[in-house]
């Protein structure tokens, strides 16, 4: 029997983690909630209290970033026997049939370990923008052509892409136990992009439902400032991905991290220069390390 768990993790997310949970209060199919708390520090947790009668709350002692955090969501909800773990970001709200439709198309589709329903922006009326980077090359609907396809009662089959972020991933209880958990090298970024790339290594697909949505509030990302962070996550992701032969991989890697360098020095001087260093041992003195771990990444769950 198919059983959904939905995980959020919470990290200062008063904000929107109220909006969050009754969205999903009022979906059409109910899942077990279980909320992992990253050491928030400010009413996060008050805010939760009040709901605790219907969800399961995890506090840390300390934040162990998106991954980590996550890691304990997911083999909580293996240890409780779900077959489906839905990862919702908490400033996420999904539509009604979001969890619905997006059960139907993995029981119809089981080759797709990875899916997600269309990521709307703040207004609910158009695409997050690092969503439809992600699936443009796949798929690009008109504002006319999304409406329609979000209103249609029946799920289509899924289209599948190379990558999308995981805002909103459903997956499958196989996939985890081929795959894995997200790898604890990645702390905030980089570790969604590390998984699905496992999740292609091993075979399973990774699709996006385009007739539910959920809206994914957050500001749009400015380039500039997410420089650091690019700098930080992908050239590792890069490195690591063992969908790539190693030699392939370590060119990519390399070539990314110096092209982001170049214009992060540009636009900041030496500011981080000190994370700049950090990231080229991977390629030098580190390497025996990134081997072991695309070795460790190649066998799956542990």
């Amino acid at each position: 029997m198919a059983k959904v768990a939905t995980i959020i993790i919470t990290y200062n997310g008063s904000y929107w983690i109220k909006r969050s949970l009754e969205h999903l209060f009022q979906s059409s199919v109910t899942s077990y909630l279980i909320i992992v708390d990253n050491n928030s520090t400010d009413d996060t947790i008050e805010i939760i209290k009040p709901f605790l009668e219907k969800i399961e709350l995890i506090q840390l002692p300390s934040n162990l970033g998106f991954g980590g955090a996550n890691n304990i969501g997911i083999q909580r909800a293996l240890e409780l026997g779900y077959s489906h773990i839905f990862l919702l970001n908490q400033d996420g709200y999904v539509q009604k049939d979001c969890i619905s439709k997006l059960l139907s198309t993995s029981l119809l589709s089981p080759q797709f370990g990875i899916i997600s329903p269309i990521q709307l922006d703040a207004t609910g009326h158009a695409m997050d923008p690092v969503f439809q980077s992600q699936v443009a090359k796949y798929y690009a609907p008109d504002t006319g052509r999304l409406n329609k396809e979000l209103v249609k009662e029946k799920p289509s089959d899924p289209i599948e892409v190379r990558f999308v972020g995981a805002a909103a991933w459903f997956l499958t209880s196989e996939l985890i136990k081929k795959v894995g958990l997200f790898h604890p090298v990645f702390f905030h970024y980089g570790e969604d992009n590390n998984f699905a790339a496992r999740a292609q290594y091993f075979g399973f697909k990774i699709g996006i439902q385009v007739t539910t949505a959920m809206i994914h509030d957050r500001k749009p990302r400015k380039k500039s400032k997410f420089l650091p962070i690019k700098l930080r996550s992908f050239p590792l992701h890069q490195l690591l991905d063992i969908r790539k032969p190693f030699v392939l991989a370590w060119v990519v890697a390399y070539y990314q991290m110096m092209r982001t360098w170049k214009k992060l020095h540009k636009a900041s001087g030496n500011k981080h220069k000190k994370q700049f260093l950090e990231m080229r041992k991977w390629f030098f003195s580190d390497l025996k390390k990134a081997l072991e771990i695309r070795e460790e990444m190649k066998k799956g769950y542990k």
